[in-house]
């Protein structure tokens, strides 16, 4: 957080904006793309904490910013989702280990990644329609976010857990994810716009017909990233703090790997 000067008039210090970014990339999907990892029960308060540890593959980097839910470009750091997805306790992500990975990969000093954090947890793929809240203000986001200048890079999407209950909800995945792509894309005028999903690794119910549609989608530019083995919190859904740090060096390998 930035400090605030007590001062008045002209000796009132100038607050640097950062570099904006000229390598974008959409976070986007539900609680594990937001980060759980680290979240604990507090039981002496009965409440849920993150405890604020930071792996070093996610530490913060003066050339990794993050979009705001105020729509500013900041330093990025953990929990990137904090002000997103704010119905619940945020804590360690993907994101920071991917960005961490691609910046140490690229052979240029001089890019600077913008991550835009975009993801809600216990969101259904229908609750990301267009149309719908989420969906316009991911559109959004990603609109505001390349106003300095900077090239979207990619979208990583990390949902379907809350897909894998109902039976018509787990056969209707594939087309509706194609659809999401396809209108998020249109919506962006970014046709070849490059999609990182990860197939879910948790969840009960219809969990197969949901990572079948996962792993089988065929749309040019469109991945896949299998979270299948990773390890899982004792709730049996959410990614530990290790397990996220994998995910985000897997999708930074995928992303290095396709689009560059």
């Amino acid at each position: 957080m930035e400090e605030r000067s007590t001062t008045s008039g002209e000796d009132k210090p100038e607050i640097q904006s950062p570099i904006p970014p000229n390598q974008i990339f959409i976070l986007s999907g539900q609680s594990n793309m937001a980060g759980r990892g680290g979240v604990v029960k507090d039981h002496h308060h009965n409440r849920w904490v993150w405890d604020k540890i930071v792996p070093p593959e996610c530490a913060p980097n003066s050339t990794i910013l993050r979009l705001s839910a105020d729509l500013r470009w900041e330093e990025a750091h953990e929990p990137l989702h904090v002000d997103i997805d704010t119905g619940k306790v945020c804590g360690i992500g993907p994101g920071m280990a991917f960005a961490n990975a691609v910046k140490n990969r690229l052979e240029t000093d001089s890019a600077v990644i913008g991550l835009v954090p975009c993801a809600s947890g216990g969101t259904a793929i229908k609750e990301w329609e267009r149309g719908s809240h989420l969906y316009e203000r991911m559109v959004k986001r990603t609109e505001e976010s390349r106003k300095c200048g900077g090239e979207i890079k990619a979208v990583l999407w990390y949902q379907g857990e809350s897909d894998v209950l109902d039976i018509h909800d787990a056969e209707s995945y594939g087309s509706n994810m194609d659809r999401l792509i396809k209108n998020l894309r249109h919506d962006l005028n970014l046709p070849s716009l490059p999609i990182i999903q990860v197939a879910i690794a948790s969840g009960g119910g219809y969990i197969d017909k949901v990572r079948e549609a996962q792993l089988g989608l065929k749309l040019s530019n469109v991945v896949c990233v299998d979270a299948k083995g990773l390890p899982l919190k004792s709730d049996n859904l959410h990614l530990t703090t290790e397990a996220q740090v994998q995910l985000g060096l897997s999708l930074a390998q995928a992303y290095l790997s396709n689009f560059c």
